[in-house]
């Protein structure tokens, strides 16, 4: 696209002098020859680019992620304050966890986490939304996790916090079965 884009710009005599497949043939000769050249100024970039992409998915992106086991006693230690928590049941079904706004929307629609031996490995452009947001190591699948993604700036409610805040969502009574309170919960807990 770039290189048709260039090819537009150039003037009308330079265009009828030379046509578009011959400007390719020689853009792809220019480029081999400053290969190594790019290529050290790639590879120079990536650190930068990845820390950037970390830290615009950190301002930018939110997951909520929920499990099909409510029972597990390894997921009430990691994640149920040591049963001390509690455990909001809900109702996959429900609408509320399918409002994606067409068939390409990677938000706001519940999907399943899946669980691979080898971890993907690609480059930038090969990659999807479920290779770099749905797959996990095998080592966790006990928890049968899914996940609905959402814009942080979507969010109803923002608790400031060291590193990140705490962004909450509104979701509808009707989308909740019920509370699960942990063995060592309190009145507090429940209250």
């Amino acid at each position: 696209q770039e290189a048709k884009k260039a090819y537009d710009d150039l003037p009308h005599e330079a265009r009828a002098a030379l046509t578009y497949a011959l400007w390719e043939q020689l853009l792809a000769r220019h480029l081999k020859a400053k290969e190594p050249e790019l290529l050290q100024a790639i590879h120079g970039l990536t650190p930068l680019l990845r820390s950037l992409m970390t830290q615009k998915f950190d301002e930018l992106l939110g997951a909520f992620c929920l499990s099909e086991v409510p029972d597990s006693l390894l997921m009430w230690s990691h994640y149920g304050a040591s049963h001390a928590g509690f455990v909001l049941a809900f109702d996959a079904r429900h609408a509320h966890f399918h409002e994606e706004k067409g068939p390409n929307d990677e938000f706001r629609r519940l999907r399943r986490v899946e669980y691979r031996e080898v971890r993907p490995s690609a480059t930038l452009v090969e990659f999807d939304g479920v290779d770099v947001f749905l797959v996990k190591s095998c080592h966790w699948s006990y928890e049968r996790e899914w996940r609905i993604f959402r814009a942080l700036p979507e969010a109803d409610i923002v608790h400031p916090g060291e590193p990140f805040g705490v962004h909450l969502f509104r979701f509808p009574p009707s989308a909740l079965q019920a509370v699960i309170l942990g063995t060592r919960s309190s009145d507090r807990t429940a209250g």
